[in-house]
């Protein structure tokens, strides 16, 4: 996530967090989170950070990887890093959807830029996330899931599954209003949602603090967060959303193209 969740090297993890909730539910397996990134320093001390949660980490450094992964067995969430090599996160789990090697597990899909344009550096909400409201986010997604399961590995599909096109998708932007971010998400997603079909996409805009019931229903603790609501599985992209692209990848994974 080149410095997206965490700026600069690891650091040492605050104690308070390492002494969070875990990821164990009841008495049953760990959490299974599969963590893509290709940053080698933030993703592993992005998994330091959950497997201090007791949550079970595995990881890849870029999307063929990922997906071998998903090949070899379950996970309960897949946490991926937007700007991957060779290819995008969104790109990477819209054929591990075809695949059917998600398997309901939620989706987290992460993104910022280093130089964004227009945005004075003192207000740009800028990576590194708060490290303990993202494993609180992380925690109220897991509690919102059925138990952990540890099925056997599972083989590969014979055949992609088709994507189910024009069924429509909910989206939800979560925003504080007076946040330079989030009013750049909002524009950014006003002007590309112009290259689709209204009737295809519902979308509304949230301000955390007026809403904040839709908001822990939805598992959001920070802004800028955009919520694929339906169809399942859930998503989540925390940014400005200034790559066109990942609301782009994001909708195709739903079957839904920009109008000709």
């Amino acid at each position: 996530m080149h410095g997206e969740l965490l700026d600069g090297r690891p650091n040492a993890l605050d104690p308070a967090i390492a002494r969070g909730t875990t990821g164990v539910t009841g008495s049953g397996p760990r959490r299974r989170i599969l963590l893509v990134e290709d940053d080698e320093d933030t993703r592993q001390l992005l998994a330091v950070a959950l497997e201090a949660q007791a949550y079970e980490v595995s990881q890849a450094g870029d999307a063929e990887g990922g997906l071998e992964a998903l090949r070899a067995g379950r996970f309960d969430m897949i946490l991926t890093d937007y700007d991957l090599p060779g290819r995008t996160g969104a790109a990477m789990l819209h054929e591990a959807n075809a695949l059917r090697l998600v398997d309901g597990a939620a989706t987290l899909v992460v993104t910022a830029h280093p130089d964004p344009e227009g945005v004075d550096e003192t207000t740009l909400v800028r990576k590194p996330l708060d490290l303990e409201k993202f494993l609180h986010q992380v925690r109220r997604i897991f509690e919102s899931m059925p138990a952990a399961v540890r099925p056997p590995a599972r083989p590969s599909p014979a055949a992609p599954a088709p994507a189910d096109a024009g069924e429509g998708v909910e989206l939800t932007l979560y925003i504080s209003p007076t946040s330079p971010p989030s009013l750049k998400a909002r524009r950014n997603m006003e002007k590309l949602l112009e290259d689709f079909r209204v009737a295809q996409i519902g979308f509304e805009v949230l301000d955390l603090a007026r809403a904040p019931e839709r908001a822990e229903r939805d598992h959001v603790v920070f802004t800028p967060t955009l919520v694929k609501r339906q169809p399942e599985p859930r998503a989540w992209i925390v940014g400005d959303l200034s790559d066109p692209a990942v609301l782009t990848d994001l909708l195709h994974m739903c079957g839904i193209e920009p109008v000709p």
